[in-house]
C-alpha cells in the first residue's frame, strides 16, 4: 500500500499497469478498456495464488463495460439499426470478463457474473460462501469491475451524484456540499474454503440491507454481532463507505457511536463512488489485518489513535446513496 495521490477532478480513473505483460497482442486490440483492466486484475491474482485453475469464477459489476454499450447505442442511432457492428454489443455484456477469463485459462467450472448494482460484489461473497457451505468448491476466483466514462458521468451529474465544483480528493471527507466524487476499479481474490498455513484473513460474515431504516440497520448489527459471539467492544477497525456528501451521514454517525471504540476508516476519497467501490474497501481492511497496519491519509482527523495490537477484526460498512448498505466482517486467524 503507497502514499494516496491528491486528484482536484471530481472523477477518478485507475493506474493502468502494462497490459501487454497478461494479454495477447492479438486479443487486446479488440478488448475495451474495462475487459482490461478485469482481466488483468483476474490473471495477477491468479498468479499470486500459485494455483492453474479453480472450481467456480465469481464477478460482479454495477454497469459492465459503459464505453462499448455506449458506442453500441450510438452505432444504432448512427446507422438506423441497420448494419451494426456486433462486435461493441458483444463486448458490452455483463459476463464478456467472465467468458474470456474462462476460455484463455481453460476453466469450465461453475461460472456466474453478478450485475446487483451496489450489491453486486457483495453477492459474489455471498454465493462463495455457498459453494463452501455445499462441498462445491475448494477455491474461487472472486472479484469486481466497473468503469467510469464522460458521458455516464455526465449523466449522472444532471441527477446531482457528483458535486458541482472540482475538489481534491484527499478533502472529499470535510465536505460540506451534497454530492461526492466518480471513480473506477476492480480487485480480485482467490478465496479458499480451508484456512492456509499462517496468518490469513477470514470472512466472517456478509450482510446486505436494501433501503433500510435506522431500525432495520440496528437489527442487522445486532444480528451480526449475536452471530459471532462479539460485543462491539470487539471491532477494532471500522471501515465505513462515506463518500463526502454532507447530506447523506446519518447512518454512518449511527455506526461510529455504536464501534466508538473502533478506530473509524475511510476509502472512497482514494477510489471514488461507483457501484463495487466496496470492493476497495474489502482490499484495504484485508490487507490492514495481513500487515497489521494502517495506512495513510485513511482517516478522517488528523489525530493519532492508539491502535490496539495485534488487530484481529474489521468490520466493512458500504452505504450506496442510502439505498445498498451492507455489512463485512473480516477477522485475522494466526
Amino acid at each position: 500500500m503507497g502514499a494516496s495521490l491528491e486528484y482536484h477532478d471530481n472523477v477518478l480513473h485507475c493506474v493502468e499497469p502494462d497490459f501487454s505483460a497478461y494479454i495477447n497482442p492479438v486479443q487486446i486490440r479488440r478488448m475495451s478498456r474495462a475487459l482490461k483492466i478485469g482481466y488483468t486484475a483476474a490473471i495477477e491474482s491468479l498468479k499470486r495464488s500459485g494455483l492453474e485453475s479453480v472450481d467456480a469464477i465469481m464477478i460482479g459489476t454495477g454497469k459492465g463495460c459503459m464505453s462499448d454499450t455506449e458506442k453500441f447505442l450510438h452505432s444504432i442511432k448512427e446507422y438506423k439499426e441497420t448494419a451494426l457492428n456486433a462486435t461493441h454489443f458483444i463486448h458490452s455484456t455483463y459476463n464478456q470478463l467472465n467468458g474470456m477469463i474462462a476460455l484463455n485459462k481453460k476453466i469450465s467450472s461453475y461460472n456466474m457474473t453478478y450485475v446487483h448494482r451496489a450489491f453486486s460484489f457483495e453477492h459474489t461473497l455471498i454465493d462463495t460462501q455457498l459453494l463452501f457451505a455445499e462441498g462445491e468448491a475448494q477455491h474461487v476466483l472472486v472479484g469486481s469491475f466497473d468503469e467510469m466514462t464522460q458521458e455516464h458521468f455526465t449523466v449522472k451529474k444532471h441527477w446531482e451524484y457528483w458535486k458541482k465544483d472540482k475538489i481534491s480528493n484527499l478533502d472529499l471527507l470535510h465536505s460540506k456540499t451534497v454530492g461526492t466524487i466518480a471513480g473506477e476499479g476492480s480487485s480480485f481474490y482467490v478465496l479458499g474454503h480451508e484456512k492456509p498455513e499462517g496468518r490469513s484473513v477470514a470472512i466472517k460474515h456478509v450482510a446486505t440491507i436494501f433501503k433500510p431504516n435506522s431500525t432495520d440497520i440496528k437489527q442487522a448489527v445486532n444480528r451480526l454481532l449475536e452471530e459471532q459471539g462479539l460485543l462491539p467492544t470487539d471491532i477494532d477497525i471500522l471501515i465505513c463507505g462515506e463518500n463526502g456528501n454532507y447530506e447523506r451521514r446519518s447512518f454512518y454517525h449511527y455506526m461510529r457511536d455504536v464501534f466508538s471504540s473502533a478506530n473509524d476508516l475511510y476509502y472512497k476519497h482514494l477510489c471514488g463512488e461507483y457501484d463495487t467501490a466496496v470492493n476497495f474497501g474489502f482490499w484495504l481492511g484485508s490487507q490492514i489485518l495481513k500487515e497489521q497496519r494502517i495506512p495513510q491519509n485513511m482517516e478522517m482527523n488528523s489525530n493519532v489513535w492508539s491502535v490496539r495490537s495485534p488487530l484481529r477484526h474489521v468490520l466493512l460498512y458500504n452505504n450506496y446513496f442510502e439505498l445498498n448498505h451492507s455489512l463485512i466482517l473480516l477477522s485475522l486467524e494466526d
